[in-house]
């Protein structure tokens, strides 16, 4: 009896100290959601697709402990066999498509676009299309503590059969890479972090998703972030370097600037329009950088005619045809700003496309009558609902050498209805010829300000000075 009690008197230090080990948990940085930055219900955030994820991690980095449950004379306690966990089991846990639910659930709930969603499969050229910028996430640093249930051997260790808890930490860094520019415009980094109490048989799995949720709130909370994609504001250096200067003649070119545009056409038609609307409306394209604007095709190399002010000072352009063809990049060949006209050209033309089924031919050089009936073909307000929009007016006025902020030019005035989103678009005659291109219209502020309607007072410049001003030949009949 007294060797028993000696012996237990010898061992309870010990299995005190096994106990209290046992019950310690490994230190793991939290962090908490960010305050969220609100978005006005009248702003319009830049498009965004979440593109690339990757572990950034150096080989041989562990990134925390996994532990089993201790044994059952000790109760299942999370510090028992502490073994490392590598990097690389990480890297093979996760399904981008998992990610990409978890950052739109994100960012969305903040009010910003995001193009990724569960129905991308089925229209996925048009979420590319939309999507102005592409995020990419990088995780740099992660921290676990992982408890599994059950007796831990080699053949289970990073098995994810055991039911298992803990903790994570990650820091993410993120790019936003701007598709027309070809080039990062904006980096910073956000932490997420997570517990979870709960056994799960994909706890590790679980776990990231949760801290990799809290990061990407917080980088819509980031001010830089959400002064990007909010209020159009570029970073300082990138502003400097990329938006504040002309087009970058540095930048490779698919084609020649100067090259020589002629366009021809057959006699103007006599036939009403009304005649051939249902087909005339899918000769605007939408062309799209941040927000969108609409344009036509006036040659079948694939030459596009828009206004400065939609591709300002951009290098590459998106197209969407009328028809709901996507996946289509134009360069911008030249621009004027005084007469705020510009010249694309599709960089390829695919085999879908038939221009010449799009394409406006008869071009109407001389300006259309006060009183005549004339025609809008745009993309007003919400491309997607709104796209092929045709309107009708007349013609209201020739307001020569008149002063649009500091330039005087001439114009056509019209009370057919154009909206934002139509600069750029086509403006026919009572017959379908082209006689000028959608530029300024007037509104007045709705009771909240926030939704300007049209007053009936629209711009609209005479073909045939944008045709010469972009240098463009033209010899069809009037």
């Amino acid at each position: 009896m007294k060797l028993k009690s000696t012996l237990f008197r010898t061992l309870l230090p010990c299995l005190l100290a096994v106990m209290v080990t046992g019950c310690a948990e490994l230190v793991v940085k939290q962090v908490d959601y960010a305050p969220t930055l609100e978005i006005p219900p009248h702003a319009s955030p830049t498009p965004i697709e979440f593109k690339n994820f990757r572990v950034l991690l150096p080989p041989g980095t562990e990134i925390g402990f996994e532990s089993g449950a201790g044994p059952m004379l000790l109760g299942e306690f999370c510090s028992w066999n502490n073994y490392p966990v590598s990097r690389r089991v990480l890297s093979r846990k996760f399904e981008k498509q998992y990610l990409d639910l978890a950052f739109e659930n994100a960012l969305e709930s903040q009010g910003y676009d995001v193009t990724n969603d569960v129905d991308l499969e089925f229209r996925a050229d048009d979420a590319a299309q939309r999507a102005e910028y592409f995020i990419s996430a990088k995780v740099i640093d992660v921290d676990l503590d992982l408890c599994r249930r059950g007796r831990i051997t080699s053949a289970n260790i990073f098995n994810s059969a055991p039911r298992a808890k803990g903790k994570l930490y990650a820091k993410i860094e993120w790019s936003v890479y701007d598709a027309l520019r070809r080039t990062t415009i904006y980096k910073t980094t956000t932490e997420g972090y997570t517990r979870r109490d709960y056994p799960n048989t994909e706890a590790l799995e679980l776990l990231f998703m949760d801290a990799f949720e809290m990061a990407a709130h917080n980088l819509g909370a980031d001010q830089g972030f959400y002064d990007l994609l909010v209020h159009g504001e570029k970073p300082e250096t990138i502003s400097n370097r990329l938006y504040n200067q002309k087009i970058d003649d540095d930048y490779p070119r698919n084609f020649n600037p100067e090259e020589e545009v002629a366009i021809s056409a057959p006699p103007l038609s006599k036939a009403p329009f009304s005649a051939i609307a249902h087909d005339a409306r899918k000769v605007a394209v939408l062309v799209q950088k941040s927000g969108h604007g609409s344009g036509f095709f006036i040659t079948k190399q694939g030459h596009i005619l828009t206004n400065y002010h939609v591709v300002g000072d951009a290098r590459r352009m998106r197209i969407v045809t009328g028809f709901r063809k996507t996946g289509i990049t134009a360069e911008v060949l030249r621009v004027d700003r005084a007469r705020d006209v510009a010249l694309l050209k599709l960089e390829e033309i695919p085999d879908w496309l038939n221009i010449d089924d799009i394409m406006i031919r008869p071009v109407r050089t001389d300006w259309p009558r006060v009183g005549e009936d004339v025609y809008a073909i745009g993309v007003p307000k919400d491309w997607k609902t709104f796209r092929n929009t045709v309107t009708k007016g007349i013609v209201s006025g020739h307001r020569r050498y008149k002063r649009v902020g500091a330039i005087r030019s001439n114009f056509i005035q019209a009370d057919v209805e154009i909206h934002p989103g139509s600069s750029g678009g086509p403006m026919l005659d009572q017959y379908g010829n082209l006689v000028g291109i959608a530029v300024e219209g007037y509104t007045a502020g709705s009771d909240n300000d926030h939704s300007p309607v049209g007053i009936g007072l629209n711009l609209f410049i005479p073909i045939q000075e944008a045709l010469d001003t972009l240098n463009i030949s033209y010899d069809g009949q009037e």
